[in-house]
């Protein structure tokens, strides 16, 4: 018979597993469907631009509801905002896999991110409720394998399920994967998790809608602009955005002066160092998941091959990304804010290959000449990542840490889905058609590539002059009485976001040495 400690123990156990497995299943949801994104516009007639925001959309959702839902966790329990997210993600994740159409998949994919944005952030504030002292570091260290795994898995198993093809269902097994998965997750959670909740504050459904509304009107422009060539209603949107920008900017002081809870604090925008880190981060990440897609569309459409194929490809861009991670730990202990300089330097070498080999390497030998390069992408991704979060966190007073990591994966979510639109937009652009039209041969494919690639490796520059700037903070000026932690962060998902209030752990639980690394 088991004895007391030993059951608690058992249950504390369970309920890491249920939060992981959602944690892996939301992160895996992003990556998993590039591969996909030709077969959906084969299948469902889709335009390029839609096809964009079957990323793009459920990112920007993901990226406006993240500070609010980890909000109505602390209003309304984490266990059952964390029960509600699950419960919504897998319904929606039935209704991508049985979409009709193309609108009917976007509608259903942004749903399916304001679903995320329900789910995410109460993982590791249920950690923090749940686990304490050395349980809560192993913890945390299991959510960063769950984060490296989740990525590496992405691209890997995406492409292994379109190749296997269970029951002619195509790019819909994508998605009917998650509907075993959900149920399980429920049932573990309602039995297993302890509820908690964090201080009362005033939702900013305002702010939430307003930059939602923004976000949508300056990215659906540059991803419906059919075979790259822009119309003149387009700017129409993108600037009614920026009115809503101003807007949602506006708001945002005033409840500020008001000392009220906004979304985005402006007195951590408007601070020089945060400034700085989120001019490194939207350049990092604002290349990352474009680099992704279009690298995906050059082997399926340029090269022709498979979507198995377009998977393995990645893979040494994850291997690398998982190694640099885990072993990020004590070169950024002794390096600090040169390391990530140095990592998004071996990013732009990587790129700078991929270019060279794109448009000077023969059709038949590109495979296998990309591999080196795109290990070396990983390698210094994985160097960028949590010590670059980690670097800006640093200089932030503790008070402001839970608001300033909502900050800063916000950003680094918008900054994916402007990726996805900006870069996709720029490669179509080159190509002069939509990928798969007819008339488009291998050098057309590889000179839109090798464009959309050196705008990529012009932000991994950027982003290395911008840490340069990140200096370490003056202990004069940060309450260093607690370290922050930003957990673990992957190229396509960065550490968590806190709730934007104090009392969320996200992107701030207690270490007992250094950042958890993937």
């Amino acid at each position: 018979m088991p004895r007391p400690g030993e059951s608690i123990t058992r249950r504390r156990s369970v309920a890491l597993a249920s939060i992981l497995l959602a944690t892996f299943v939301g992160h895996v949801d992003s990556s998993i469907v590039l591969l996909a994104l030709p077969a959906i516009r084969e299948e469902l007639g889709a335009s390029y631009g839609q096809t964009q925001f079957v990323v793009a959309g459920y990112t920007a959702a993901y990226a406006a509801g993240l500070v609010t839902g980890g909000r109505l966790g602390d209003l309304h329990g984490r266990k059952r905002v964390f029960q509600l997210g699950v419960a919504a993600f897998t319904l929606l994740s039935a209704a991508c896999a049985l979409a009709p159409d193309a609108t009917a998949l976007l509608a259903a994919r942004t749903l399916q991110g304001l679903a995320a944005a329900l789910m995410l952030p109460q993982v590791l504030a249920i950690v923090q409720a749940t686990f304490a002292g050395s349980e809560r570091a192993r913890a945390i260290g299991a959510y960063g394998a769950t984060m490296g795994l989740a990525w590496i898995a992405g691209p890997l198993g995406g492409g292994a399920l379109l190749a296997w093809d269970p029951g002619g269902l195509g790019w819909r097994a994508l998605f009917l994967v998650n509907l075993p998965v959900g149920p399980l997750i429920l049932l573990a959670a309602r039995w297993t998790i302890v509820e908690s909740r964090g201080p009362r504050q005033r939702l900013d459904l305002a702010g939430a809608l307003l930059l939602a509304v923004a976000l949508y009107a300056l990215l659906l422009p540059p991803a419906s602009a059919e075979g790259g060539q822009w119309s003149g209603w387009l700017v129409l949107p993108m600037a009614g955005g920026l009115l809503v920008l101003t807007a949602f900017l506006t708001l945002e002081r005033r409840l500020q002066r008001r000392g009220l809870a906004p979304l985005l604090p402006p007195r951590l925008l408007a601070e020089r160092r945060m400034a700085r880190g989120l001019g490194a981060l939207l350049a990092f990440y604002g290349g990352n998941m474009g680099f992704f897609t279009l690298v995906a569309y050059h082997v399926q459409n340029g090269l022709e091959r498979s979507p198995l194929v377009s998977g393995l490809v990645f893979a040494p861009l994850a291997v690398g990304f998982a190694l640099a991670s885990a072993g990020s730990r004590v070169p950024h202990a002794r390096f600090g804010h040169r390391l990530p300089v140095g990592g998004a330097l071996l990013t732009a070498v990587g790129l700078a290959g991929v270019v060279g080999i794109v448009l000077r390497v023969p059709e038949d030998s590109q495979l296998l000449w990309l591999p080196l390069p795109l290990a070396l992408i990983g390698l210094g991704q994985g160097l960028v990542a949590s010590p670059l979060i980690t670097v800006v966190l640093d200089g932030t007073p503790v008070a402001d840490s839970g608001a300033a990591s909502g900050v800063l994966l916000t950003a680094t979510q918008v900054a994916h889905a402007s990726s996805v639109t900006v870069i996709g937009g720029l490669f179509v652009a080159v190509l002069g058609a939509e990928p798969g039209a007819a008339g488009l041969d291998f050098d057309d494919y590889s000179r839109a590539t090798g464009t959309a690639c050196a705008a990529a490796l012009a932000l991994a520059l950027l982003t290395a002059v911008l840490a340069r700037r990140l200096r370490p903070a003056s202990p004069a000026t940060v309450d260093t009485g607690r370290t922050r932690d930003p957990g673990p962060a992957g190229p396509l998902h960065p550490a968590p976001a806190g709730d934007g209030a104090p009392s969320s752990p996200a992107l701030r639980p207690s270490r007992p040495t250094a950042e958890e690394a993937t």
